[in-house]
């Protein structure tokens, strides 16, 4: 991966004033070396590559040259024209791009209400090609991911799946576990009269309609308590997580998930595979005895 952008050395004061000049002009030379000393900030005036998928098809993922303070987000197949990208907000960056060094993120920058983070990575498309999976995270307040698959076709590369996750204190992860690619979100309000919420999606490739679908995938829940309104599952929601270590619960409306008992309140943690609910329930009933395991959906 690259280096961000450097500016070459200023020269110094002096070696400007030693050339003769008339005097308006050694003024101005003056003042704009002044400007450069006092650090004003180099503009990326190159493309910067990503992240690809290597092989094939080839796709990269690339922060176009700064213009206006930005740097456009763009993902494109070898010469072709036609490029594709996030939604807006998410398909630009600022123009520090740097790389990251913590968090499992590959790119960062900004400051404070600008920051933004970047993953890129290549992923196989069950049944499918290869695709280019970007993640760009951003917000200030409330930070929120976008994820997108990229394929390549002819004409170039294109967009074939996007996944937000909405408003409120919402995260979400796109991920590959046995043999399935795994798109989840998790609202959680942390207390309160309101419902914190799980989904789990798996995205197939459709070699028909040449796109990526998304359908219900396989889920678990290790239900630590029910209750019958909300409030009383709140109630027992905060000492289970002492209890447990912080472990971080939900408290979920059973409505939601069409295999659980109807019009209760479940305080719950979810996996996408019944070997890791296994797990999690052997570990949750130290803390919390009562505790067993469901199918979700």
């Amino acid at each position: 991966m690259q280096t961000p952008w450097e500016a070459p050395p200023v020269e110094s004061p002096v070696s400007v004033l030693a050339v003769p000049k008339p005097p308006r002009r050694r003024l101005g030379a003056v003042l704009a070396t002044a400007v450069l000393l006092m650090g004003a900030a180099p503009v990326p005036a190159k493309e910067q590559v990503l992240g690809s998928t290597g092989a094939g098809s080839r796709l990269e993922a690339v922060a176009m040259p700064c213009e206006k303070g930005q740097r456009a987000l763009r993902v494109r197949s070898g010469e072709a024209k036609r490029t594709a990208t996030l939604s807006a907000p998410y398909d630009a960056l600022t123009c520090d791009v740097a790389k990251a060094t913590e968090g499992g993120w590959d790119w960062g920058g900004g400051e404070e209400s600008t920051s933004w983070n970047l993953r890129v990575r290549a992923v196989d498309l069950p049944g499918g090609p290869t695709a280019l999976l970007v993640t760009h995270q951003g917000g200030f307040e409330h930070v929120h991911r976008q994820h997108a698959l990229f394929v390549a076709d002819e004409t170039g590369a294109r967009r074939a799946w996007e996944g937000s996750e909405g408003m409120g204190p919402t995260s979400s992860n796109v991920q590959v576990q046995d043999g399935r690619l795994l798109f989840s979100r998790t609202l959680d309000v942390g207390g309160g009269e309101q419902a914190d919420g799980w989904t789990l999606s798996e995205l197939r490739w459709d070699a028909e309609r040449e796109k990526v679908v998304e359908k219900p995938a396989e889920a678990w829940a290790v239900i630590l308590r029910t209750a019958d309104s909300v409030s009383d599952a709140r109630a027992a929601e905060t000492p289970l997580e002492k209890a447990c270590q912080g472990t971080s619960l939900l408290t979920v409306d059973t409505n939601d998930f069409r295999r659980l008992t109807r019009d209760k309140w479940a305080v719950a943690r979810f996996h996408p595979s019944r070997q890791g609910a296994e797990a999690e329930l052997g570990r949750l009933r130290t803390c919390a005895p009562g505790a067993y395991l469901r199918r979700v959906q």
